[in-house]
């Protein structure tokens, strides 16, 4: 891929870059479409246990769309477009099997923040901004960011930021639970994102994915659809390796060593 989008994978840990730091790491029309099919290579790759997304530098982390280009496209085309790539990438990212870390190393503005929200978890630098300001472009959301935000925040907490479009701090996102943690600089985050992604890489994959499917499912579904689905993948993992493996080296007092995907 081209510099917009830095797709990188090691050891089962793929990174997924935007690398516009003269633009705020907005996304423009090649980089929706890198980002969307470095989202696709991962939903692919089988190596893959875990995908951290993030910008460069430790000023924006992504700040939506490129408005100094789409500007130039008033056109309807141009909006089905920007909804369209995006809004199915970000789908995609909830559907993928692996844990997805947000590592916010700085502003997430408008269509930014709507990345974070279909990210799993998300670890932020101490100086990191938040704002929803679709409002002050007079747009809404349009990646599929309302009701992810609604189902991680709840309809209070998601009017406030998304009518107001105001700014808040990495504190108070924290405090919110937009993210999980805040990390002083850029330094601690990658050192902390690092942790948490070779923590995950190491569980047992399966009962991950499984997780996260019921987890995604429990937002729309029904109680009595989620505890059928929920017996499911109970009863599918039970005689699965993984769970024999556990199961050995409790008997063994030794620490599991588990299989891939």
């Amino acid at each position: 891929m081209s510099k917009e989008i830095e797709y990188t994978q090691q050891d089962g840990i793929a990174t997924l870059r935007v690398n516009r730091p003269a633009a705020r790491n907005a996304l423009n029309w090649t980089a929706q479409e890198q980002f969307a099919a470095a989202v696709a290579e991962v939903g692919l790759d089988t190596a893959v246990r875990v995908l951290i997304i993030t910008g460069t530098g430790d000023k924006a982390f992504v700040s939506g769309g490129d408005l100094k280009e789409l500007s130039q496209h008033p056109e309807r085309a141009a909006g089905e477009r920007l909804n369209r790539v995006m809004r199915d990438a970000l789908a995609q990212l909830t559907q993928l099997p692996i844990p997805v870390i947000a590592a916010v190393n700085g502003d997430a503005f408008g269509g930014g923040c709507e990345i974070l929200t279909a990210c799993d978890l998300r670890i932020a630098a101490s100086q990191a901004r938040f704002c929803f300001a679709q409002v002050h472009n007079a747009l809404c959301t349009g990646w599929g960011g309302t009701a992810r935000l609604v189902n991680l925040l709840g309809q209070a907490r998601a009017l406030d930021l998304l009518l107001t479009s105001r700014i808040f701090s990495a504190v108070e996102a924290a405090q919110m639970g937009l993210v999980q943690q805040v990390v002083a600089d850029e330094v601690g985050l990658a050192t902390a994102v690092s942790q948490l992604a070779h923590s995950l890489s190491k569980l047992p994959q399966q009962a991950l994915a499984a997780s996260k499917q019921l987890v995604y499912a429990a937002n729309g579904a029904a109680p009595e659809e989620i505890n059928r689905l929920e017996t499911e993948r109970f009863v599918d993992l039970w005689s699965q390796p993984d769970h024999l493996e556990a199961l050995a080296a409790f008997r063994e007092k030794r620490l599991p060593v588990f299989g891939g995907r």
